[in-house]
């Protein structure tokens, strides 16, 4: 990893971060393997799972200092996963990665106790980077200059994040939405809701259309 001015970019270790363990879970044998070899060759004693169910006997017996969370698996979420680990060792330092990240989302993890929130792919040292910037959660980009987003976007989000969740099952998600099928069915022809605009954009806009 190189910074803007060509420099290498300082790789972090189990002593950099003052962590000596570390559990991954991912539902992908391949990445979660590549992630522990990687965890392994700086320091880290490594646990791995590739569930929720399997996460949770491992941290039991074998808890660990820091963890590693995909949002969406199999069964439970990395979210509720994240409630469940913290409850068992408050002072775990975990990070929650997504292949799809949005500002709601990182939000909800934040909310939830996660120290940060990344989208994938994210490689050890984007991971340890973002344990050492310390418990202050990194909010994504741009959160500061939108405003909050509507409820009807809200909505469109929570429902498609629910959707993804049930890995498409419409019917499955209708029951945890607490919905008929055949309304869901009508809220996904949708198109997804605008956000309010920004201000200067706005104006931006304003100003071309005149």
């Amino acid at each position: 990893m190189n910074d803007p001015n060509g420099d290498v970019a300082p790789i972090h270790n189990a002593e950099t971060v003052g962590a000596e363990s570390i559990l991954l879970v991912d539902d992908t044998l391949v990445l979660r393997e590549r992630l522990s070899l990687a965890m392994q060759q700086r320091g880290f004693r490594v646990e791995t799972a590739g569930d929720y169910d399997e996460a949770v006997e491992v941290f039991s017996s074998r808890p660990t200092d820091l963890a590693v969370l995909d949002l969406r698996m199999p069964g439970k979420s990395g979210l509720e996963l994240l409630r469940k680990l913290l409850q068992m060792k408050p002072d775990t330092r975990i990070i929650l990665l997504s292949g799809f990240g949005s500002i709601p989302t990182s939000i909800d993890a934040i909310r939830a106790g996660a120290v940060n929130f990344l989208s994938k792919p994210a490689d050890a040292d984007d991971i340890l980077s973002a344990f050492m910037r310390g418990d202050k959660p990194i909010v994504p980009e741009g959160i500061v200059a939108f405003p909050a987003p509507s409820l009807a976007r809200n909505e469109w989000e929570h429902i498609h994040r629910v959707l993804s969740e049930c890995d498409g099952n419409i019917s499955e998600a209708a029951r945890r939405l607490g919905i008929h099928r055949r309304s869901l069915q009508r809220k996904l022809r949708k198109r997804a809701p605008e956000d309010p605009c920004v201000p200067d954009a706005c104006d931006e806009n304003e100003t071309s259309d005149s």
